[in-house]
């Protein structure tokens, strides 16, 4: 399939494509696509998949706009496009309303693109194969070599029974380990992650409230909210001084999100935080 793509200028592009990610992130799955479809009409892979995903997500399944979008930025390169149409049980294939590539031609595509990309080294190409069911050893391969998204994925894929331990506690101490290293790496989602097992595993306390606050300030929605109703009580077991103001606004901003669960709980929590301040 090919396009014919608008001309934007790249700042218009990159603001679009940021804002519309930040918001499918925040599972707007609705107001993100007009802003993914700016950066995906001038042409950008990454929109393109996201757009794909956002109206995929919103109709519960693969539309034919969503395909379009897949195709283009899997003829960009995209792995994880290329993954998501090799996907048999889509309810388009079922119903026969797909057209082009079937899903066994795309998985024999993803699987040779990512096979011969993974072994120059390309850690994502890595986790795509993780992904399409080629082996546990593939995420392990990522996650040594760095990634902290792998890194991530691997921590949580030994805390659900993957892998082979036979020393006791080598589980736990490889769940430490990855979710450890995917925080120090960066990946928001693994700080939440790790600060929530060192909190069911007894932890260091101070580890916990290190963990959460830095997984808040990288936006984590969830760790936002749990820092945000921490430093409303003075007694919480993270040790976190009292910050009514603070609490207050970053429920108030959680609770102009479109979409999720975080507007609820927040929008719940404004009137308590409302009667425990004062004016001022």
């Amino acid at each position: 399939m090919q396009f014919r793509y608008r001309e934007t200028n790249n700042h218009e592009k990159k603001t679009a494509k940021d804002s519309g990610i930040a918001l499918f992130h925040q599972s707007d799955w609705y107001n993100s696509q007009a802003l993914l479809k700016v950066a995906a009409e001038s042409g950008d892979s990454t929109a393109q998949y996201y757009l794909a995903e956002a109206i995929r997500l919103s109709n519960r399944y693969t539309t034919a706009e969503a395909k379009k979008w897949y195709e283009a930025a899997a003829e960009q390169g995209s792995l994880y496009a290329m993954l998501r149409l090799s996907n048999e049980e889509d309810l388009c294939g079922a119903m026969g309303t797909c057209s082009g590539k079937t899903a066994a031609e795309w998985r024999e595509q993803v699987l040779e693109k990512a096979n011969e990309l993974a072994e120059k080294g390309d850690t994502e190409a890595m986790t795509v194969l993780f992904t399409a069911g080629q082996g546990l050893s593939w995420l392990e391969k990522a996650a040594e070599a760095g990634d902290s998204y792998a890194q991530q994925l691997l921590a949580s894929a030994y805390k659900s029974g993957a892998g082979w331990f036979l020393i006791p506690g080598s589980r736990e101490k490889a769940i430490i380990k990855w979710f450890k290293a995917s925080s120090e790496g960066g990946n928001p989602r693994g700080m939440f992650l790790y600060a929530n097992y060192l909190y069911d595993y007894n932890g260091s306390k101070e580890d916990i409230a290190y963990w959460v606050k830095k997984a808040a300030e990288h936006s984590h929605i969830d760790a936002v909210g749990t820092y945000a109703y921490k430093v409303s009580d003075p007694s919480n077991e993270l040790g976190y001084p009292e910050n009514l103001a603070e609490a207050y606004g970053l429920t108030l901003l959680l609770s102009k999100l479109e979409a999720g669960t975080a507007p609820e709980d927040a929008n719940r929590l404004l009137p308590e935080l409302e009667k425990k301040m004062s004016p001022e």
